[in-house]
């Protein structure tokens, strides 16, 4: 998969989201994916987890 691809996703969430989110300050750190996905579940963010899923299904469908 490319690197990119998966960064630009996770940007892009990271815009929609307040300073103080525990998933932001993840993102900020550039923590795992893994820590970023269960800090959004516990934060309510699922649909992100979701959308990210979607996003990785895809990519490997096309061996990206």
């Amino acid at each position: 998969m490319r690197q990119n691809g998966l960064e630009e996703f996770v940007a892009e969430f990271r815009l929609k989201l307040p300073a103080q989110s525990k998933t932001a300050q993840a993102i900020d750190r550039k923590d795992p994916f893994e820590k970023i996905a269960f800090k959004a579940i516990d934060e309510g963010y699922v649909e992100f987890v979701d959308q990210f899923s979607k996003f990785m299904e895809t990519c490997l469908r096309r061996g990206i």
